[in-house]
């Protein structure tokens, strides 16, 4: 399964409380820059040392998003997004 992520830009007092959820809840993470999102989860103060990210890309190759495809098959996922 796959939960999309909003986050706020510019002001982090404007994240959601299902954003936070999520961010407490998930273990896997998907999202265009992957220090971006470490660094909301600082902002947060959620342990992202137990957490996997994955950079997902216009440059993310075939193979790497059939892996990425298994991974939402099997896992419940959040993609970050970053706009």
């Amino acid at each position: 399964m796959l939960s999309i992520i909003p986050t706020p830009i510019g002001n982090k007092d404007d994240i959601t409380v299902k954003s936070l959820k999520l961010f407490n809840e998930l273990d896997i993470f998907l999202s265009e820059d992957t220090r971006t999102t470490r660094h909301l989860f600082k902002l947060y103060e959620i342990d992202a040392r137990v957490k996997k990210f994955y950079m997902l890309t216009s440059f993310t190759h075939e193979g790497k998003l059939k892996e990425y495809v298994e991974l939402l098959q099997n896992n419940h996922c959040g993609l970050v997004s970053e706009a």
